[in-house]
């Protein structure tokens, strides 16, 4: 394991007791080097610990790779560091975070990868505390708030819906179920689905959506949702209860397909449930099925420095490909520590960015609204002999 590697976990582990560890923005590292520090707010315990580390972890292994490669700001060469803490996914924790790690330890740059956190933090880092945050969340009102210090890193569902409905009302299929997580976000996207699938003619039958957080035996919703005979079931949440939600619909004879929502990942689902039961689907396309430069080294960088248990996700590769933008956007802007100068320069570091960040999707832009799009983009279905057939989309640029 890296020596940075080890001080980021000491770091993170610390954190948890309110302790954080890593030096302020700007001073001496110990090696002669100035140090960057990047915040992390997520949840690292309770029942969406997984998510949590899954993203902390591709911000890790970018801040090893970079500081392998050297990072030098305005003719002085830093240490890029992580400073994180747990937020239990809770939004109010996350805002005081994020306050904290910008106010005493001098992070520019937040990362927070939960909606309603990223929310509550955009009320305060335009004001009296200044920082740039790092959004992992796809719910298109994050970049609709008009916040001028926030980036935006996944694609917005709003993509989504149009390619994935399409692609699955074909041969005669009219009918969708609805059996979505019963979040915010899940009811966003049930709705926006919803209204894509009336948009082609078809039927939208009963709203039976569940917390995929708390149930364990979907025999019930499955059962309600299947007595309206759809064609099609709207589904999703994290990757675990969403395939046992597959599982459950396979074993009371649905035949039909699935229209996942973004959360939920094939290549984790594949872990959950017996892989045939996820064909004739549609959803995120897998890391693993990307070819970009450094899509295969990431995977092995993730094996041997996290865990071989789990497969990589987008959680990881968008927080390590988004971590190198902003580190870069700070040696084009010549600061470490003025939140405006670095989104501003964005634009221009996105193309200088070594290759072996570009691991899946890599931008090739970013709105005025600050959306990190990659103009390229595809989604994958899944089909009935388990193959995966990609389809490019367009995304809203706001």
């Amino acid at each position: 394991m890296k020596a940075s590697r080890r001080h980021l976990t000491i770091a993170a582990t610390a954190s948890i007791l309110g302790i954080v560890l890593a030096g302020c923005g700007g001073g001496d590292s110990g090696s002669g080097k100035g140090s960057i520090v990047i915040g992390f707010s997520g949840p690292l315990s309770g029942g969406a610990a997984a998510y949590g580390e899954n993203a902390r972890a591709g911000i890790e292994l970018a801040i090893d790779d970079l500081n392998e490669a050297g990072v030098t700001v305005d003719g002085k060469d830093y240490n890029v560091e992580l400073a994180s803490l747990d937020d239990v996914y809770q939004p109010s924790t996350a805002a005081t975070n994020a306050q904290r790690l910008a106010e005493q330890d001098d992070a520019a740059v937040v990362f927070i990868p939960h909606a309603g956190g990223i929310q509550a933090a955009q009320a305060l880092n335009s004001g009296r505390t200044e920082f740039l945050l790092a959004a992992y969340s796809s719910d298109p009102k994050i970049v609709q708030q008009g916040n001028p210090l926030t980036v935006m890193i996944p694609p917005s569902f709003a993509a989504y819906a149009p390619p994935f409905v399409e692609k699955l009302k074909v041969d005669g299929a009219q009918k969708l179920g609805l059996l979505g997580t019963a979040s915010e976000y899940g009811q966003e996207w049930t709705k926006l689905v919803s209204e894509e699938w009336k948009s082609h003619g078809g039927e939208v039958l009963s709203d039976n959506s569940v917390d995929y957080g708390s149930v364990t035996d979907f025999a019930g919703p499955v059962s309600q949702t299947l007595a309206q005979n759809p064609d099609v079931l709207f589904i999703g949440g994290p990757s675990q209860p969403t395939a046992l939600v597959i599982e459950e619909a396979r074993k009371q004879g649905y035949d039909g397909s699935f229209l996942i929502m973004d959360q939920a990942k094939f290549e984790e689902m594949e872990a959950f449930t017996d892989p045939a039961n996820i064909n004739d689907a549609i959803g995120v396309k897998p890391v693993r099925e990307y070819d970009e430069p450094g899509t295969q080294a990431l995977i092995d960088s993730y094996a041997s420095e996290v865990t071989q248990d789990r497969p990589v996700t987008t959680e990881v590769s968008l927080h390590y490909q988004s971590t190198a933008v902003l580190v870069k956007a700070m040696e084009v802007a010549g600061s470490i520590d003025d939140p405006t100068a670095i989104r501003e320069a964005i634009p221009e570091a996105i193309g200088q960015v070594d290759d072996q960040f570009h691991v899946s999707g890599f931008p090739t832009t970013i709105t005025d609204a600050g959306h990190l799009l990659n103009e390229e983009l595809e989604v994958a279905y899944r089909n009935k002999d388990g193959k995966y057939e990609f389809l490019q989309i367009d995304q809203p640029k706001e």
